[in-house]
């Protein structure tokens, strides 16, 4: 018996067949084997014809069943997965009536944030846990206003994997993940968020009926069997968009773990148990795959627009047929760390969220004809894309989100070495390469409501890094390329357009100045703190000489021992580094330490150390290097000031410490 799983992509669609008792791949396929075209009637317009989607996608079934030879009857469940955040509009007999508007178009962005304002920006964040923005619901509004027509007709709105299911079933049905990646769930009260339906005057009646992620949730009719050489009753089981099918593939599913992709987009999606925003909207939250089995688990998703396609457009537009991505690779890595000072954003692909909803385009930087090749482009482009997943994993940083280990699969730029060990160094992270696709973990979760499998753990229990990228460049060379990349985009985005320059006021370069003068300000205070823990660590060390000089009956050595510790007092002085320290810090924070020794008098100085490093945002890894510990002795130092704190603290210390502000 036999999974079929797709990943219909805004590129191409993919199709893969696994065996179910040895999880065997015994088939992977995609179809076209052109990037699909897209439609941009204007500038950061992209549509797509959802029933091109169909046809491509029946070529592909019955090219892969052919390829493998394996019977349709043999197939007993099928997952699907798709680009998220698209549009598709049908009437009531179920046909298409405009094209799909699909995940990179941004003509939605100004009714996003207008929503955003005028609903509020705590309800948005705390119950959508995103901002409007530039997702389905405020794509469908913008059908509303300019083509009421299209707006009358419409029986349902559909994302990309409902309409191939439709297509499939007859069946016009959504998911609740599907919904939240739409912007319609509210995530506090658990239903359809009716707020943002009234404020855009949308009728409830156009959102499908909603079926689990992992259920029966239609099976092929006859006609749609005749199309795609399926067996008519197939049961479609499994349905999610391709960022967390993607996480599922990696076998990424509990809090902490992160994934990472990088095709015609680049992201990357971490889990956390509980409701989590970015007070920004520069990363967004939505439900996992597994989110309905108690409600727990959201996924974080930093998009960047412009990755896999800017590379895709150096291949066609620089290397025009002669080079292959290897040679490319090849020829990149004859190009020194940095290309020689030739940097590019890849912001070429609509509206980047984690740069505000603007479009600063692609950019080519100190370019120079007689000194920079094609090796120099292919790097450059590299690099620039890898850049721009640490800028934006930075702000995953912030919302505390774990990094060490990033899994990502074998299908886009991760194939590079170039790329992933740049992205690996600055990030002092391991990225593990599992040998998987989209179209396979779709194929596998598929087995799950057809009790092929008890569980995801056990559908994907083979799923194990092959390959394991680590820090291997030069780390000082990389940070001074990515320095120079991030000056760049400041420049870009500092660029106003001539309308706008009027706005460019002293007030903005000393918020500018202001915030530079808060990051010295914060290394001077790590650096301070990092003076008092050595020197704890020294009179830890005193500590230690004193009870083996007390037990030591050799006289020699003890004369040895107290002139070591004579020594280290030296370097020891009498309490005035914690004092300046605290000083220091209460001017950085707000008085921050006397806020908090006011509201918990009896905390000790390791104690108010730890406060300290929380307010800094540390992680345990780095506490447990600056105090000398395990991560584990942190985790327990962590509890118990919890607990010394009271029961209020202790599910969230960080929001707890941050009250002190």
């Amino acid at each position: 018996m036999y999974l079929l799983g797709y990943d219909i992509g805004s590129s191409t669609i993919k199709a893969s067949l696994v065996h179910t008792e040895t999880q065997e791949v015994v088939g992977l396929l995609q179809y076209p084997d052109q990037d699909m075209d897209m439609i941009s009637r204007q500038r950061g317009w992209a549509e797509q014809q959802p029933e091109v989607w169909w046809q491509d996608f029946c070529v592909v079934t019955r090219r892969l069943l052919n390829k493998t030879g394996v019977s349709a009857k043999n197939i007993v469940g099928i997952g699907i997965s798709y680009q998220m955040h698209g549009l598709v509009l049908i009437d009531e007999e179920q046909q298409v009536l405009r094209p799909s508007i699909i995940w990179c178009d941004s003509r939605a962005v100004a009714i996003g944030q207008q929503a955003f304002k005028e609903i509020g920006e705590e309800y948005c964040l705390k119950k959508m846990l995103n901002s409007p923005g530039n997702f389905t619901a405020s794509k469908l509004k913008w059908v509303k206003d300019n083509e009421p027509e299209v707006y009358e007709k419409a029986y349902k709105l559909l994302l990309p994997g409902d309409f191939i299911a439709m297509k499939l079933t007859g069946e016009a049905v959504t998911t609740i993940s599907g919904l939240t990646e739409g912007i319609f769930w509210n995530f506090k009260e658990k239903k359809i968020d009716h707020t943002i339906l009234q404020h855009y005057g949308l009728r409830e009646d156009l959102i499908a009926p909603t079926v689990p992620t992992f259920s029966i949730q239609g099976r092929v009719t006859k006609k749609a069997a005749e199309r795609t050489g399926l067996e008519a009753g197939t049961p479609i089981t499994y349905r999610a968009g391709d960022q967390p099918n993607n996480a599922l593939s990696l076998n990424v599913l509990h809090p902490g773990e992160v994934a990472a992709t990088s095709g015609t987009s680049g992201v990357v999606y971490g889990i956390v148990d509980r409701p989590a925003f970015d007070p920004q909207s520069r990363v967004n939250a939505f439900a996992h795959v597994n989110y309905e089995q108690a409600y727990n688990r959201i996924g974080i998703l930093l998009c960047l627009n412009g990755a896999g396609i800017q590379y895709s457009w150096i291949k066609h537009q620089v290397a025009r047929g002669s080079h292959t991505y290897s040679d490319m690779e090849r020829m990149a890595s004859t190009v020194p760390v940095g290309s020689d000072g030739l940097c590019i954003l890849p912001f070429g692909n609509g509206a980047e969220r984690m740069l505000d909803n603007r479009e600063p385009n692609a950019h080519f930087f100190n370019l120079q004809f007689n000194r920079h090749t094609r090796g120099h482009l292919y790097r450059a482009a590299l690099e620039g894309v890898a850049f721009s997943f640490v800028h934006g994993i930075n702000i995953l940083k912030e919302m505390n989100l774990n990094v060490d280990v990033i899994r990502v699969g074998n299908d886009n730029m991760f194939q590079s070495k170039i790329f992933s060990t740049t992205l690996a160094t600055l990030l002092d992270s391991h990225i593990e390469v599992v040998e998987t696709t989209g179209a396979i973990g779709a194929a596998r979760a598929a087995g799950v409501a057809v009790g092929i499998y008890r569980n995801l753990e056990e559908a994907l229990a083979n799923e194990q890094p092959f390959l394991v990228y680590e820090p291997l460049y030069n780390r000082g060379l990389c940070e001074q390329a990515y320095s120079y990349w991030l000056s760049s985009l400041e420049k870009s985005l500092r660029t106003p357009k001539s309308s706008e320059r009027a706005n460019v006021t002293v007030a903005k370069r000393n918020q500018h100045l202001e915030k530079q003068i808060k990051q010295k300000n914060r290394q001077l205070a790590a650096t301070s703190l990092q003076q008092v823990t050595t020197k704890d660590f020294i009179s830890e060390i005193k500590q230690d000489l004193e009870s083996l000089i007390a037990s030591s009956q050799d006289g020699q050595i003890n004369g040895q021992l107290k002139a070591i510790k004579r020594k280290l007092e030296k370097q020891i002085q009498d309490g005035d580094d914690w004092k300046s320290f605290e000083e220091h810090f209460n001017l950085l924070h707000d008085d921050f330490f006397e806020k908090i020794k006011e509201a918990y008098p009896k905390l000790s100085i390791p104690e108010l150390k730890m406060c300290a490093y929380l307010k800094m945002g540390l992680s345990n890894k780095e506490m447990a290097q600056k105090l000398n510990l395990s991560i584990r002795g942190i985790e327990t130092r962590r509890y118990r000031l919890g607990k010394k704190l009271g029961p209020g603290s202790r599910t969230k210390l960080l929001d707890f410490i941050k009250q002190f502000d």
